[in-house]
């Protein structure tokens, strides 16, 4: 063989042995992603209480370590709110876990604003785990958050703005005023200079009460949303008020005239919203409002 020969020869043989040569296979690493996210309440109203929660999962080919936190930062419009990272166990390739909010800046849940908000859950947002792949930890969800209750007056009559909301709702509407009370004759006259302040006095209720199959309690209306938000008409029952005296004013009036009450002057409207199962059950607040108001009120009406 000639010199030229076995050179060729040799360069053929190195260079299949380098080409069989097999490559270093990357070390076995866990990947943590987000597979789901929700909150509760599932519908919320502005100024509401919502917790985040979020489903991981291990998508890699190495478990988790154990004793080391599996932590999710909850953003809502790219403001960090709340996480969780009460977490260490260990993760299996395939295996999941459903981890809530305990913490934030200013504790384990976020107070709603209305709008239209984009919730982010991104796992193990500080970075203590080390992962095949970094960039597939965070999962995005639109979260619509309802404006809430407002109230106004209107013609003496109290108008509840009530939030759109998935189910249909009970709002609870008291009154907080002033009660003053006179001499009447018998003809309805108010005797002059005989009006006197009795006390301060709510009426109505603020509570989910149903009673046999129907909201039956003073100042309740049932009002079912839509996704307009809709004025509803409130009537505020004085049944408490004048169940309290049964008669007995703390006052005296001349012959020809009897005490009774002259006028009930609101000082705050208070309306809160519910939802839960129209035949009975304790219910779920949704959201609460209180408005100032100055308006006198028939007691009698």
């Amino acid at each position: 063989m000639t010199k030229a020969a076995a050179l060729a020869a040799a360069t053929v043989l190195t260079s299949t042995v380098v080409a069989a040569a097999p490559g270093s296979a990357a070390a076995p690493q866990p990947n943590l992603v987000v597979t789901g996210v929700t909150w509760a309440p599932t519908a919320p109203v502005a100024g509401q209480q919502v917790r985040f929660t979020a489903t991981i999962e291990n998508r890699g080919n190495a478990a988790t370590p154990a004793g080391v936190v599996h932590g999710v930062g909850f953003q809502v419009d790219g403001v960090l709110r709340t996480w969780s990272d009460d977490f260490r166990g260990t993760l299996q390739p395939g295996q999941r876990v459903t981890l809530s909010a305990v913490g934030g800046p200013a504790g384990a849940t976020w107070p709603a604003v209305a709008g239209q908000r984009t919730v982010r859950a991104h796992v193990d947002d500080a970075k203590r785990i080390a992962e095949s792949n970094e960039g597939d930890n965070v999962l995005d969800r639109r979260l619509d958050v309802a404006p809430g209750l407002s109230l106004r007056m209107r013609g003496g009559d109290v108008m509840t703005t009530v939030a759109p909301n998935s189910r249909t709702t009970v709002t609870a509407t008291s009154m907080t005023g002033s009660v003053y009370g006179g001499c009447f004759t018998a003809d309805g006259t108010l005797v002059d200079g005989s009006e006197r302040y009795l006390q301060d006095f709510t009426v109505g209720n603020d509570r989910f009460a149903p009673g046999a199959g129907s909201f039956s309690y003073d100042g309740l209306a049932e009002v079912p949303v839509s996704r307009t938000a809709t004025p509803v008409r409130t009537h505020l029952g004085f049944g408490s008020l004048l169940r309290s005296y049964q008669g007995r004013f703390p006052f005296t009036c001349a012959a020809g005239s009897a005490p009774d009450f002259s006028r009930f002057q609101a000082h705050s409207v208070r309306t809160t919203q519910w939802y839960g199962s129209m035949g009975g059950g304790a219910g779920a607040q949704v959201a609460t409002a209180t408005a100032p108001v100055d308006v006198d009120l028939d007691v009698a009406v």
